[in-house]
Formats: structure tokens, C-alpha cells, sequence
């Protein structure tokens, strides 16, 4: 694999990440974090990029008319014609394409992605991220961008963060775009917040996700028509390693600054994650059948679930809470930590089977600098689905209940320029300064800016996922019994070539790191 040299250092990397962006948060309270700096140049390029998509209007009309699907995964929308529709009136006069919207729900997603790749059916702009970039890449899913990107979306790469280009390669090529938006992950719980006051709960008591279990019990006994916890498999993120390449493949560093390459399945912690999962599912506090009933979307909406893993970022509980029309409220059960794939957690490709990857492109660039029809796609159409307060705050329309809007995606993370955004009126005007604090307060990867490039062990890969898709789910959720289970799913992966692939991420890791500096 070739690393990137601009970040051949874990210095240079969380500089360019973490300070870069931030340049001079200690002299001055309103200086730029990284999502301000990003949030700031595309404020003052969002009209220069607009005057010249606008100036390409009579280009546009010189290309011949074309359709591009968009994959995201969530529940399906109402209004979803509608929101077409007004994306293909703006869309008409910019690159003379029109859009198909494909909401895949959240339960089916990477089976049916997997499924489209596999069968090589045609389709255009589909979101991907850390889980599951560097596989694709390896199956030569998705088209290589680096000079799509030049030749066609030179707005969007001017104003763009340059780390989160040249930190998302691999083998030097950008294969997919990343989202702008922000640089640390944490990880934590999205509550009822109806359900934490009636019962008066402490959640400035909640340390671990063991902490929670008798607020569960208390759900359970007092509340029979809802879902104490949604059981799920991304629980499993809450150990404290950092995976590197595809989820379903095992091989993670641990989060206290070394990086010796271990398989998380043999660790202790998740051992005593799975046999606690065990015990919940025993005392029902799970959902029917919770390693086949997958998707919250229904009771997230019905407001019958009372806690749910969540990826956490800054006012995140007031954007659910609009979503879902519930009031909602998030713990965090981890600190901020910055790792490469804050920088893939998600991404927009352009599959390889797309017929139009320059008209694509010329999408995913508009998608980052042009503030109509981002929002178009990330909140719908105006007056219909939300009105304006001022330039950038938007309230839904008068008489509409939130959550029953006919067009509320939840995909303002997983397109284009999020902070190009608008603000609904009950989240917080300082948002981007909260990114900031959340930013700085972000621990670093020691490698950050490294990619695992799976080609030598596509094989074992495919195969190390087919087993993980047998038992995760289970695992996960308490349904198997993890004393017998867990040594089968190891002993399989083993078997399959786990080792191999746990050789080859050291290996490349430590190459990343002795050519630091």
C-alpha cells in the first residue's frame, strides 16, 4: 500500500485535522474550529460557487438530459416525489440531470448494497463510510474519482478541508467524497427524554452502558408498551478499541495509544459486553425478537422506545428530537477520539456501474457548495416541508406535528457540505461553536490518516464477513448464547483467514508509522 506522505505523521495529521482548521482557538473565543473553518469558507464561497454553477447554466443546456439515483439508507418518505421534483427543477438548469431518491431502511441496507455491487446493477451516488469503503474499494465497486473530482467539481475541492481528500485514499486515489462535517467520533445513548422525567431518572449517572440497566428494569416493569433498550449490533462499537478497515472484519487497535492489532472477539471487554447483552435479552429487555427485528424506525417515530445506541456529535438529541417528533436526550459513554474514520464515516461514491460519472460528480460537487439543493435533499421542499425563519433556521410550517412532515430523512450527516445545513429553530444558534469544543476535545489516533488497503486479503475478507453476518447479530443481541457461540464465530473467522488479515492491517499500520516524519 502507498501512504500518503503529507500524512506521514500522526503530528502533521492531527494538525492538519485538529489545528489546521482551528487557527487561533487559543487567542481568540471566536476563532475557527474545524467545523467553523470549513462552516466559514463555505459561507463566503457558497455565493461564488452558486455564481458559477449559475454561470454553466448554458453549458448545462449542451448536455444531453440524464437520471442519477441516490442510495442513503432510512425510512421511507411520503413526499419523496415531491422533494424530486424540486431537486429536478434546480438540477435542470445546473447539470441537466434529474434524481431518483432510494431510501433503503436501515435493516436491509448492507444486504442490499451488497447485492446491487454483486449483481453489477447500474446506479450512481450511494453513501458509504468506514465500514465498508476499503471492502468495496478492494471488489473494484466503486469508480476512482481523483480526477473526476479536478475535471468536474472544482468548487467543492477549493473550499473543501484538503486533509479530508488526501486522508480518505487509498493507494493515493479518492474513491469516494466525504462528507463535511464533524472530525471526532463519540458514542454514547439517545434517551426519551418524556420517559427520563416522568421517572425522574439521574442520567448524569450514567457512566457505562452497565449504569443503565436498572432505569431498563424500571422501563420494563412500569411501562409494558415500550421498548426498554433496542437491541442492535452496534452496541458492540462501545469496547474501547478502534477498528480499522471494514466493521465485520476484526483487527483493532486499542484507544490508550499503542498499536498492536488484536481481534476484538478475544478481548475481555467484549466478552463481558456480549455475556451482559445475554443477560438483558433474559430479562426482556429487548425488543420481540431482536436479532431479526431490526429497524427502530417505527417505534422511533411512535416514541415507544426509551434508549437506543446513537453516534453522538453536538446537539444531536435537538435534531432527533425534530425528526422523530419526541423529545429526546443523548449520554455520551465515550470521549471524543479522532481516527481515519472520522474522516470516511461517511462518504459519497459513484458506483462503477454508473452510466453517468461525470454528470455524478458534477452532483456530489453541487451537493457541497451549493446551499438550494443540498438542503432540497437533506429537508426537503420550502413551505411544504418547513419554512424559513432567517437565512439559515428553518421551523416546520404551521399546523404540521414534527416527525409527520411527509419528507424527514435524517440524512444531513451523510450529504455533501453539512454545514451548509440549515439550523432548525430549536437547535442551539451556537452549534458550530459547540463542533469547535467538540473538536479540540477530540483524543487523537496515533494513526490518523491511515487507510487499510484490503486487496491481499479480499478473499478472506469476503469470506470473514459471511461468517459475521451468520452470528453478529445474535451475538449482539443475547439471542445466542455467547459461551458456545463466540468460540464457534472465532474458530470460523480463524479458520477462514483471520490471522492473514490481522497480519497484513500490523503490517501495514507499521509500515504507516515508521514512515512518520
Amino acid at each position: 500500500m502507498q501512504f500518503n506522505k503529507r500524512l506521514g505523521t500522526t503530528a502533521l495529521a492531527v494538525s492538519l485535522v485538529m489545528t489546521t482548521a482551528l487557527v487561533g482557538c487559543a487567542k481568540d473565543s471566536n476563532s475557527d474550529s474545524a467545523a467553523n473553518s470549513v462552516n466559514s469558507k463555505n459561507a463566503a464561497n457558497a455565493t461564488n460557487g452558486a455564481k458559477a454553477n449559475n454561470a454553466s447554466q448554458d453549458a448545462a443546456s449542451s448536455l444531453d438530459p440524464v437520471e442519477l439515483s441516490i442510495y442513503f439508507p432510512g425510512g421511507e418518505q411520503k413526499d419523496v416525489a415531491l422533494v424530486e421534483d424540486a431537486m429536478n427543477k434546480l438540477l435542470k438548469d445546473k447539470i441537466n440531470a434529474t434524481v431518483k431518491i432510494h431510501e433503503v431502511d436501515w435493516g436491509n441496507w448492507g444486504q442490499k448494497i451488497n447485492l446491487m455491487v454483486a449483481s453489477g446493477e447500474p446506479f450512481d451516488l450511494v453513501l458509504t463510510g468506514a465500514g465498508d469503503y476499503s471492502t468495496y474499494v478492494a471488489q473494484g465497486a466503486f469508480t476512482d474519482l481523483t480526477s473526476l473530482i479536478d475535471q468536474y467539481a472544482p468548487e467543492m475541492k477549493a473550499q473543501m478541508n484538503p486533509v479530508l481528500l488526501s486522508g480518505t485514499q487509498i493507494n493515493g486515489k479518492n474513491y469516494a467524497v466525504p462528507v463535511e462535517k464533524e472530525l471526532a467520533e463519540q458514542y454514547g445513548l439517545m434517551l426519551n427524554k418524556d420517559l427520563v422525567d416522568k421517572y425522574h431518572f439521574d442520567i448524569s449517572s450514567i457512566k457505562t452502558l452497565a449504569d443503565l440497566e436498572p432505569m431498563l428494569q424500571t422501563i420494563k416493569d412500569k411501562e409494558p408498551g415500550v421498548v426498554p433498550f433496542w437491541g442492535s449490533k452496534n452496541v458492540t462499537t462501545l469496547i474501547p478499541y478502534e477498528q480499522n478497515g471494514s466493521d465485520p472484519v476484526p483487527g483493532v487497535i486499542p484507544l490508550d495509544g499503542t498499536t498492536k492489532v488484536v481481534d476484538q472477539w478475544e478481548t475481555p471487554e467484549m466478552q463481558q459486553l456480549l455475556q451482559m447483552m445475554q443477560e438483558w435479552n433474559q430479562k426482556g429487555l429487548f425488543q420481540q425478537d431482536p436479532a431479526t427485528q431490526k429497524d427502530s424506525s417505527a417505534v422511533d417515530q411512535a416514541g415507544t422506545v426509551f434508549a437506543e445506541w446513537s453516534p453522538l456529535t453536538p446537539g444531536k438529541d435537538k435534531v432527533q428530537s425534530q425528526q422523530s417528533g419526541h423529545p429526546l436526550v443523548q449520554v455520551a459513554l465515550s470521549q471524543p477520539y479522532t481516527t481515519s474514520a472520522d474522516l470516511t464515516g461517511a462518504m459519497t461514491a459513484i458506483s462503477r456501474t454508473s452510466k453517468n460519472p461525470e454528470r455524478a460528480m458534477m452532483l456530489i460537487n453541487l451537493l457541497h457548495t451549493d446551499p438550494e439543493v443540498l438542503n432540497t435533499l437533506v429537508y426537503g421542499v420550502e413551505g411544504k416541508h418547513y419554512v424559513k425563519v432567517s437565512d439559515n433556521v428553518i421551523k416546520l410550517p404551521d399546523g404540521v406535528a414534527a416527525g409527520q412532515s411527509g419528507y424527514m430523512p435524517g440524512n444531513n450527516w451523510m450529504e455533501g457540505n453539512q454545514f451548509l445545513d440549515y439550523l432548525w429553530d430549536n437547535e442551539d444558534p451556537n452549534k458550530w461553536d459547540e463542533y469547535k469544543a467538540f473538536n479540540a476535545a477530540a483524543k487523537a489516533s496515533p494513526i490518523v490518516g491511515f487507510t487499510f488497503n484490503a486487496d491481499s486479503v479480499k478473499n478472506e475478507e469476503a469470506a470473514i464477513v459471511n461468517i459475521y453476518n451468520a452470528y453478529i447479530d445474535g451475538l449482539a443481541t443475547g439471542t445466542m448464547d455467547y459461551k458456545k457461540a463466540l468460540p464457534e464465530f472465532v474458530d470460523k473467522m480463524k479458520k477462514a483467514g483471520l490471522e492473514k488479515v490481522i497480519t497484513e492491517k500490523q503490517k501495514q499500520i507499521d509500515a504507516f508509522l515508521a514512515n512518520k516524519g
